[in-house]
């Protein structure tokens, strides 16, 4: 698990950025409040101490980052989505996205149902588009 790390002199999770969940927000989606939009912001772009940008890939290789939600107020996730990316050997980075339900969503793991494949990340201000999904934006 990782944590917002804070402070010139605080390390990142396993000394890597890519694993510092740096914020999270959820809001109901605009006209349709029966859908929710999820933000997860990782990878700070910039260190204090010492200065510096803190890596050129924007998201760790192999890394899993989860969403955990838990919908019937028991406190036990029953609802996942994990995401891990992959480098490819130009320096760009796909992304798989996977949905986790039931019991299985409160464990940890790289299974569950692939909803999206592959997308490519994007670490400029355009967001591409595959299909009909809208994938991950980097600022």
């Amino acid at each position: 698990m990782s944590h917002h790390s804070s402070g010139p002199d605080f390390r990142f999770p396993r000394g890597d950025a890519r694993l510092d969940m740096t914020d999270f927000y959820a809001f109901p989606k605009p006209g349709d409040p029966g859908r929710s939009i999820i933000i997860l912001n990782v990878h700070p772009s910039y260190s204090v101490n010492p200065p510096g940008p803190t890596t050129t890939e924007p998201f760790a290789p192999g890394a899993i980052y989860e969403l955990k939600i838990d919908t019937d107020g028991d406190a036990v996730a029953d609802l996942a989505y994990s995401v891990q990316f992959s480098s490819s050997g130009d320096g760009k980075q796909t992304a798989t996205l996977r949905r986790i339900q039931g019991a299985r969503a409160a464990g940890v793991g790289d299974d569950g149902e692939v909803i999206v494949k592959d997308a490519p990340v994007s670490v400029g201000r355009e967001a591409m588009k595959k299909d009909r999904v809208l994938p991950l934006l980097i600022h």
